[in-house]
């Protein structure tokens, strides 16, 4: 645990340029001599002006030397960036000790660092920069050089105004900063999920080629396999079925049959598999379960809460709409549905409602359910492992997953224009307790915003013409 802590601190990457934080400083350093010049000089405020310029010529020094040293590095670790700020944390107290403290205008500066580091570092570098900050601002909210205006008065807030002004900035560093450090965990959080999700949609769009590529191929070979195929059959209607060689073309025979049905199958899978096809929801479903077939868990299938099978719609039934084979909703229908399997203990339930205006998937598992405190939460991605346990209170055993399948699922199928629900079914015991008995997940969509319509057989699919989106 230490080595991986240290790890953690020493080769951990902020993803900050070096050459972004060395231009920040030049343009912080040209603003504070500007800002000193006038002060000085138009404005005749006295203050200990040498020091505030032997600070700036050595921000100068050390800026000019961090250009030559950074300059073959791409990026800064997150210890060399922590220096970075820290150093300018160091540079803007030192600028306010000699120039007035904290009642210096200039004095909310200091938190900038802070900000910084809570957007970019891990969270023992931002602890350390924000009690840095915040024993700057109280020390220099009691000990500084005064600045004395050009009538020979010092100018000093009354003791009230800067208290609270000092405790303003303190409050401003520790919201600011956790405010900052939220909106980037959860923005970390999002973009790391999202590319897992474009990797398995990517995944799936190879597929998809793929099986085009064979359907292709099939096509190109069926040509020179029927050649063969006929100059060997012409060969055993010439040869004598005891001639030695016969037995041989007989084989080639044989196989270059098996060649043309294999090639066959791959060729009509392919055109059937392509997402630019049709095909009725029912089906998709059910085709989008079989890669879990073989496991030992029973998947039924419902139309309307009727219990079907893949060959029991009859042709009346054509409230079951036609979908295009996309990527998204085909890889989106099967995260949900390994879920169901992973966690169910016998059996999974998938039930497709249709009506004429609206579609409803239901994927019902009789597992424990979904923990009933983050209910609300799921569908997020990296869930922290402490908010999974059992539904089983006593024994509050951790459950699996982190969340990433559901929101792969969820990023998907809104893509088709699906709004997912969670819950769990509940069952009414006879003592009136009630009792979780699996989870359930809802797809629903509106029918004219994911149907296809055919016309007549043999003519093109075209969109469903309410579909405006």
């Amino acid at each position: 645990m230490i080595n991986l802590f240290k790890k953690q601190i020493y080769l951990s990457e902020s993803w900050i340029k070096p050459r972004t934080l060395i231009n920040l400083r030049w343009l912080a350093i040209a603003g504070q001599v500007i800002a000193i010049a006038v002060t000085n000089f138009i404005l005749n405020f006295n203050f200990n002006v040498q020091a505030c310029f032997i600070i700036l010529f050595l921000s100068c020094v050390i800026n000019l030397t961090s250009s030559v040293y950074f300059r073959t590095e791409k990026r800064l670790s997150a210890l060399k960036t922590f220096v970075f700020l820290v150093f300018d944390l160091t540079q803007i107290s030192l600028l306010l000790f000699f120039s007035g403290g904290i009642s210096n205008p200039f004095s909310i500066l200091i938190i900038v660092p802070t900000i910084v580091s809570a957007s970019s570092l891990p969270i023992i570098y931002l602890i350390i920069l924000g009690v840095m900050t915040l024993m700057s601002i109280s020390f220099l909210s009691v000990k500084y050089f005064p600045i004395i205006d050009s009538s020979g008065d010092i100018l000093k807030s009354p003791e009230i105004l800067l208290f609270g002004f000092s405790a303003s900035l303190i409050i401003t560093v520790t919201f600011l900063g956790s405010y900052v450090r939220r909106i980037f965990l959860d923005n970390s959080k999002m973009n790391r999920a999202l590319q897992a999700t474009q990797v398995a949609l990517e995944r799936e769009r190879k597929l998809t080629a793929l099986t085009g590529v064979v359907a292709a191929l099939g096509h190109e070979l069926g040509s020179p396999l029927a050649t063969i195929k006929l100059a060997s059959s012409e060969l055993l209607s010439e040869i004598n079925s005891d001639s030695p060689i016969y037995q041989d073309i007989r084989l080639i025979y044989d196989q270059i049959e098996r060649c043309k049905a294999i090639i066959s199958d791959m060729g009509s899978l392919g055109k059937d598999d392509q997402y630019v096809k049709t095909i009725d929801l029912f089906t998709l479903l059910f085709e989008a379960s079989q890669p879990y077939k073989n496991l030992d868990k029973e998947i039924t299938f419902r139309l309307n809460g009727v219990r079907k099978g893949r060959k029991g719609i009859s042709i009346k039934e054509k409230m079951i709409p036609l979908v295009r084979r996309e990527p998204e909703l085909i890889h989106g229908l099967r995260n949900i549905i390994h879920n169901a399997i992973k966690f169910a203990k016998t059996t999974v339930d998938i039930n497709l409602i249709c009506d004429p205006r609206e579609l409803n998937v239901e994927i019902v598992d009789d597992g424990k359910g979904f923990p009933h405190d983050i209910t609300k939460m799921i569908g997020e991605p990296f869930l922290k492992k402490s908010e999974f346990f059992s539904t089983d209170e006593k024994t509050k055993a951790p459950a699996e997953g982190m969340g990433l399948g559901l929101f792969i699922a969820n990023i998907l199928l809104e893509k088709t224009n699906g709004k997912l629900k969670f819950s769990n079914v509940n069952h009414i015991e006879d003592n009136g307790k009630k009792q979780i008995k699996g989870a359930k997940v809802e797809i629903l969509w509106k029918r004219s915003s994911i149907e296809v319509l055919q016309l007549d057989q043999g003519e093109k699919v075209k969109e469903n013409p309410r579909n405006v989106s």
